[in-house]
């Protein structure tokens, strides 16, 4: 479940609608649907719809918003907003084999129910599920411009100042991959 869901409980937010108006719950950020989750007064987990009617949701110390992707907040300044994207996918299913062993071969039947004439029996099917970490990082302008983090799409968006961006890249070794550099290089634009 830790790997589903941001946080381990799901936490007290308010969603804050583009109109004013404003809704209690408790939520939480489910990375396999990519969207926050609410339990509603009945006790059930539903997500969050109508998107483009939200204007942020706050969970605690973070903010989310929709753009068109459920995005986290990172660093945010006058002329640079840096944004994270988390999804979680099934990367394969291993079965388990002979001994007990995982295995990814297509060899490997599994029965999941037994039909008779007489009655009908669903089966738990012994299985692992192999899943993959989806990062993706968004930087905005000031102009309200948001692309992927990458070289030549930050280049692109302050091509004003290229050179200084280049210095600046070359100089911090930025990976463009790592959260913490990005956070370094949003604090760096918005002292251009």
């Amino acid at each position: 479940m830790k790997e589903i869901f941001r946080y381990p409980d799901f936490e007290q937010g308010i969603v804050e609608y583009k109109n004013g108006q404003r809704f209690k719950s408790n939520m939480n950020y489910n990375k396999v649907l990519g969207t926050i989750q609410f339990i509603d007064e009945k006790g059930d987990t539903l997500a969050i719809t109508n998107e483009e009617s939200i204007s942020s949701i706050n969970i605690g110390d973070d903010v989310f918003i929709y753009a068109p992707n459920c995005l986290l907040l990172l660093k945010k300044s006058d002329k640079a907003t840096l944004y994270k994207n988390e999804m979680v996918r099934i990367a394969d299913k291993l079965k388990t084999g002979g001994y007990g062993i995982p295995n990814t071969a297509g060899t490997i039947e599994s029965i999941d129910r037994i039909d008779t004439k007489l009655n009908y029996n669903q089966m738990e099917i012994n299985e692992s599920l192999l899943i993959s970490k989806v990062t993706t990082f968004y930087i905005e302008n000031e102009n309200g411009e948001m692309l992927t983090a990458s070289k030549k799409n930050v280049l692109n968006m302050y091509s004003k100042h290229e050179d200084a961006i280049k210095s600046f890249i070359k100089s911090y070794g930025l990976d463009f991959t790592k959260e913490d550099h990005l956070i370094e290089l949003t604090v760096f634009l918005s002292t251009l």
